[in-house]
Order: C-alpha cells, then structure tokens, then sequence
C-alpha cells in the first residue's frame, strides 16, 4: 500500500517516512497541498497523512478538494498535527470528510496501529457501499 505524507516540515516528513517505509509501506511525500495534488493525480495512493499548517495550500483545503473530486474522494484522509488542537478544529477536519485527526507527537506504535485501525474500517465500508450497490441493481 502507498502512503501520502503531507507536511512543510522536512524533519516530520523524514520520521514518517521511515516509520512507515520500515513497517512495509510504499510512502511518497509533499511539502504542501498543492505538491499533494499533483502526485495523487500521478500515483494510486491508498491513505493521506497531512498535516494541517502548511504554506501554499494547507490541509484543510487540500482535504475539501480531495473529497470533492470524484477520483479522490474515496481515498482514506488523516490529519496528523501539532496545531489546531481544539475541539472546534476536529470536529472542522472531520466535517471535510477526514475519517480521523491525531496529534503530535504520537508513539510510532500508536501511529500504527491508528492507521491499520483506519485502513480496516474503510476497507470494510468500501464492501458495504459495494454490497448495497449491487443489491440496487
């Protein structure tokens, strides 16, 4: 599976991407929104790990514009941020259609297991929707 890590921080880019290259993931990186976009246009990514202060474009917007596209919008969104810590914030990131927020710093062994946790749920909403497709039919 092929992760895409979003950050403007080149040192929290790096620590991803070792995490989760070591753990068996494919990871590609970009430094903001747009870069993002770009290489999800490219590349079949299969979950978003973003953070959400960025220059260029942040992660809220590059989140609205993911899941307005229809070529995007079924790929697995997570904010993973230092800022925007509040309440408000979260329940914000979560009404753009991110399935989940988590905060730095975070364990690697809890980062982990909250992106398998994530990449199980959306595996098993994606064979209901399918299922519920094909009964319609």
């Amino acid at each position: 599976m092929k992760i895409l890590v979003v950050d403007d921080n080149e040192d929290n880019r790096c620590l991803l991407e070792t995490l989760l290259s070591k753990s068996g993931y494919e990871v590609v990186s970009a430094g903001n929104g747009i870069e993002a976009l770009e290489k999800l246009r490219k590349d079949s990514i299969g979950i978003i790990i973003s953070d959400i202060l960025m220059p260029v474009m942040d992660g809220f917007r590059l989140c609205r514009e993911c899941k307005k596209d229809d070529s995007l919008m079924d790929i697995p969104f997570v904010f993973y941020t230092s800022t925007y810590t509040d309440r408000k914030d979260e329940a914000f990131a979560l009404n753009l259609g991110a399935e989940k927020v988590l905060y730095k710093p975070l364990e690697p062994v809890k980062l982990l297991h909250e992106l398998k946790t994530i990449l199980e749920d959306h595996r098993k909403t994606l064979l209901v929707t399918q299922k519920i497709s094909i009964e319609n039919e």
